[in-house]
């Protein structure tokens, strides 16, 4: 499985929520971006690819992701 495959199966997985991953793991899931950073901060995780997943009524911005 690609990275990009990877990413869009988590997406699916944790819609609405923003998603911390590293080395094809995921290591924290959050309603908020200030949560999962503190999660992140909480385990002493760094390196850590951070996305959000967006509902379907956000997507219809998707300028903004």
């Amino acid at each position: 499985m690609t990275q990009v495959e990877l990413a869009e199966k988590i997406k699916r997985e944790h819609v609405g929520k923003w998603i911390g991953i590293k080395k094809g793991d995921v290591v924290a899931v959050s309603e908020t971006h200030e949560d999962l950073y503190r999660e992140l901060k909480k385990k002493c995780v760094d390196g850590v690819y951070v996305f959000y997943s967006p509902t379907e009524n956000e997507k219809k911005y998707s300028f903004l992701f």
